[in-house]
């Protein structure tokens, strides 16, 4: 099983503050990424977390068709 295409991967990534990119699937996108208050380590394993939950589940957290509504309950979930 593949569980990351490393294609947009960054090095050196230490702290909050190394990653600024809003890109990804919108499902997985944490929230960090969201209020593009910049990012680390710590988005890769909340995107982990959702996939596992998705696989245990079949949708995945905060599910919404809408986007706008996807976005906040991300946020504010």
């Amino acid at each position: 099983m593949r569980l990351t295409d490393f294609g947009l991967s960054k090095q050196n990534i230490e702290d909050n503050s190394g990653g600024n990119t809003v890109c990804g699937t919108p499902e997985y996108l944490a929230p960090e990424i969201l209020n593009k208050s910049g990012h680390g380590k710590a988005v890769d394993y909340w995107t982990l977390g959702a996939i596992i939950y998705e696989m245990l589940t079949g949708m995945p957290p905060f599910y919404s068709q809408n986007r706008n509504e996807l976005f906040e309950r991300i946020k504010n979930g």
